[in-house]
């Protein structure tokens, strides 16, 4: 959901671009672009593909392409990490200083359970990119958040929590970072209370982003996981 709202800024910001300079071939990769995006998020990802193999035959340097090609191959229906770090990293080579690839590549090694990588990923992206929204730098504090939990560094986690979120936020990455930590010291009933509090206040829209990084860190269930790879 997180990363569809990024891909979903990026495009809009694109197309808008594209409008201003009256540019008909940029009009139309963007156009693909978005169909393939939908295409996506309908779960057709034979089809999505297909479509960015279109955009690829109209701007094969276009970094939108291989970014959100790895979006399609992060996704648990055909989850191929590699492949997905692979082409973040040449969206990130084709725009260096584009922030949603970094994202994407911070997130695989985060559903790789690689925590200590993830976390210095999450930091850096924190660091470098120090005017992002609010529902993006608390999402990304929360996913440091656990990889701190899952590191067993509990002090941190605590501190996190403490230091960038409140019952107040907008947000509900008080009530998750609650429960991360409450996961994390094994004691569940503590955690689900968490959750349900959040439940009682947000949308579902505004907690399944949270709800999906639970799930990635196996503490919340989820069939549609693949199994973790072996490294």
């Amino acid at each position: 959901m997180f990363a569809r709202f990024l891909i979903a800024l990026s495009l809009a910001a694109a197309a808008m671009l594209a409008a201003q300079q009256g540019s008909a071939p940029l009009r139309e990769v963007i156009a693909k672009l978005m169909e393939a995006q939908d295409l996506k998020n309908a779960g057709k990802f034979t089809d999505a593909l297909e479509k960015l193999d279109e955009v690829e035959a109209l701007a094969p340097d276009t970094p939108h392409l291989p970014n959100l090609r790895g979006t399609i191959y992060l996704a648990p229906q055909l989850r191929d990490l590699d492949k997905a770090e692979e082409l973040f990293t040449r969206a990130i080579e084709l725009n260096p200083g584009d922030y949603i690839p970094r994202f994407h590549l911070a997130e695989v090694s985060y559903v790789r359970h690689d925590w200590q990588a993830a976390r210095a990923a999450f930091q850096k992206l924190l660091d470098d990119y120090p005017k992002t929204p609010m529902a993006i730098r608390h999402m990304v504090v929360f996913k440091r958040l656990v990889c701190e939990v899952k590191l067993d560094r509990f002090d941190e986690a605590e501190k996190t929590l403490k230091e960038h979120f409140t019952f107040m936020d907008d947000t509900a990455a008080y009530y998750y970072g609650h429960a991360a930590i409450a996961f994390g010291r094994r004691d569940e009933a503590k955690a689900k209370e968490w959750i349900g509090r959040a439940e009682g206040i947000f949308k579902k829209e505004d907690r399944s982003t949270y709800e999906d990084t639970l799930m990635e860190a196996r503490w919340l269930p989820n069939i549609g996981l693949p199994p973790l790879e072996k490294r």
